[in-house]
């Protein structure tokens, strides 16, 4: 049996620090899971420009180029392929000003080529993959649940399948894995490794992706 990817995007700024130690923490936790293997894509690494809404990827240009996007050439460049590889997917982001990180945001509106619409062979290139989400916010109520759910609304729009935590055991919060670094400050880069329902939280949602994502064909 092929192994199957799951892949994680961090949409922190900042190396090595709470986000990406919480998205890790998920990824490592699916990998126990027999059949599953893990990669990660640190956004902050590429250069990736914001969607300027040409809409070119639905155009024949797209079709003929077979590119997901004609606009620019950039870093995404390099993510269209692993995009289209990974069977699942968990998508890590700081809480800024309650919902994600501008990284994140640039990354969600670049796949638009990946919609069923899509005129290249990346069309529907997320249709049926199974995703997840981490948030880590300064304070236990900061926006981590809106951040959660704006990446499960990507999701959805990709056809794609969210799934949370589960509920046995409690996990603390149901929609994925959720984490602050209260009472620390958040330039603090370890501090989320003291919020104990944080780690467990998204040790629940790693497992549950590498679940979901067994149980499909």
């Amino acid at each position: 049996m092929s192994e199957k990817l799951i892949l994680g995007i961090s949409g922190s700024p900042r190396k090595g620090a709470n986000t990406d130690f919480l998205l890790q923490t998920a990824l490592d936790e699916a990998a126990q899971t027999e059949g599953i293997r893990t990669e990660t894509i640190y956004l902050r690494d590429y250069e990736i420009h914001p969607c300027n809404s040409c809409f070119a990827c639905c155009s024949d240009g797209a079709e003929k180029a077979d590119r997901p996007c004609l606009a620019f050439k950039d870093g995404m460049e390099e993510i269209y392929p692993m995009l289209k590889e990974c069977s699942g997917m968990i998508i890590g982001s700081p809480v800024f000003f309650g919902s994600y990180s501008a990284q994140t945001k640039a990354f969600m509106d670049r796949t638009e080529g990946l919609l069923r619409y899509g005129r290249s062979s990346y069309g529907n290139a997320l249709s049926n993959k199974v995703g997840g989400a981490v948030a880590v916010g300064g304070n236990r109520n900061a926006g981590e649940e809106f951040t959660l759910l704006a990446i499960h609304y990507y999701f959805h729009i990709q056809n794609m399948i969210a799934v949370g935590t589960g509920n046995t055991p409690t996990p603390g919060c149901y929609l994925g894995g959720s984490a602050t670094t209260f009472p620390q400050k958040g330039r603090v880069k370890d501090a989320v490794k003291d919020d104990e329902l944080g780690i467990k939280s998204a040790k629940l949602l790693g497992n549950r992706v590498a679940e979901v994502l067994m149980m499909m064909k």
